[in-house]
């Protein structure tokens, strides 16, 4: 299938495509003008995303010329491109449920997010023969051109702290069956290739040099005594995919607005939980950033933002479900990356295996994790 002007006349069709434009321009009688589409992003990694798309032109209101832009976000069942256990189903609750980006924007629960927090503008969505569908979305432009100072991730960690507070220690809210549900389980069980990673290959112990990682594999091997442990904590409502490029910084008249792109994987997890992926962005991003400061600062900022909602937990306990799950979310799935790329079944354009040659994340999150587990009732 191919995605130009064709297939949006063939899909939206022109009074859809009108609307969004009018929505994004904030132009009630705008006229379209010349238009077009461009792809940004998309084709690689999971397969519910077919591709991110930039469809934008200039339209005329009365006299004038109005630029406007807008998101298009091809979404697809995984069973399109012959997977399965990838969230294809009719499984509401699977980590990966296809549908659930389309659902999140559909309901009530982003007008809630708490201040500080919110998403792109929602201009529509239109199904697509053979489970697809389109997402139509505002584009947002990062105010530091997607390099934010130190500073910058600590606020975006106390406005993710404010949305893990607002529903922490309830059950997932009934309006949102669509959430899912035992995400950290479901992922360990995704991945069994790293019991058999060769960890003596050069490729491996560069990524994973042995004497950073003890506690890392230990955990490993440990996991289900790990998930016991996890499983019980206060859960709340999780963005659940929080690296940096999925935040975009908005200067508004109450202050800086952290914009959370992406929320397909929006699920029920550990009070916590939303901090690793936030942590290794800003870690890996800031030049010749100590981990242990921007852990610590991070994590201050996410317990202040838990406070700023209410929630008064233990401090220990979130900071053991942040450690523990940033290492399962991650290092297996970069261990996992490893397997594919020794075994010929993938490159790795995102250059995941390349070592950092700064201390390894996953390992002294390991660490962490072990020094708080008993702890941890």
């Amino acid at each position: 299938m191919t995605f130009d002007e064709a297939f949006i006349l063939n899909t939206v069709g022109l009074p859809g495509l009108t609307d969004i434009a009018r929505q994004a321009a904030g132009v009630a009688n705008l006229t379209l003008g010349t238009w077009g589409i461009k792809q940004i992003a998309g084709g690689l990694g999971n397969p519910v995303s077919v591709g991110l798309f930039r469809v934008e032109g200039v339209g005329r209101a009365g006299s004038e010329q109005r630029p406007w832009s807008a998101i298009l976000k091809i979404i697809q069942s995984p069973a399109n491109v012959g997977q399965t256990n990838l969230g294809e189903g009719d499984d509401p609750t699977h980590w990966n449920y296809w549908r659930r980006e389309v659902l999140v924007y559909q309901s009530s629960l982003l007008p809630t997010l708490p201040t500080g927090l919110i998403a792109p503008r929602f201009f529509g969505m239109n199904e697509l023969p053979g489970e697809m569908a389109c997402l139509w979305l505002e584009e947002v432009i990062d105010d530091y051109q997607d390099v934010w100072p130190p500073e910058r991730y600590a606020l975006t960690a106390r406005h993710l702290g404010r949305l893990n507070g607002q529903y922490a220690g309830e059950q997932p809210p009934a309006a949102f069956p669509w959430l899912g549900r035992g995400r950290l389980r479901q992922w360990r069980d995704l991945f069994p290739v790293w019991q058999i990673i060769p960890w003596q290959h050069p490729q491996v112990s560069a990524r994973y040099p042995e004497a950073e990682t003890v506690n890392m594999r230990r955990l490993l091997r440990d996991s289900e005594a790990f998930l016991l442990r996890l499983e019980p904590l206060p859960h709340t409502l999780c963005h659940g995919d929080t690296y940096p490029t999925n935040f975009k910084s908005r200067r508004a008249a109450g202050g800086e607005q952290t914009v959370a792109l992406d929320w397909a994987l929006a699920h029920f997890g550990p009070v916590g939980y939303d901090l690793g992926g936030l942590v290794l962005g800003a870690y890996l991003n800031i030049a010749d950033s100590n981990l242990a400061e921007v852990d610590r600062e991070l994590f201050a900022a996410y317990m202040a933002g838990l406070r700023d909602s209410g929630y008064a937990g233990d401090p220990l306990t979130v900071r053991f479900a942040y450690a523990a799950s940033a290492v399962l979310i991650i290092a297996l799935s970069e261990l996992a990356m490893l397997h594919f790329v020794l075994t010929g079944v993938m490159t790795d354009p995102r250059e995941a295996t390349a070592p950092t040659q700064r201390p390894n994340f996953e390992g002294a999150l390991a660490d962490i994790a072990y020094e708080l587990l008993d702890s941890i009732r």
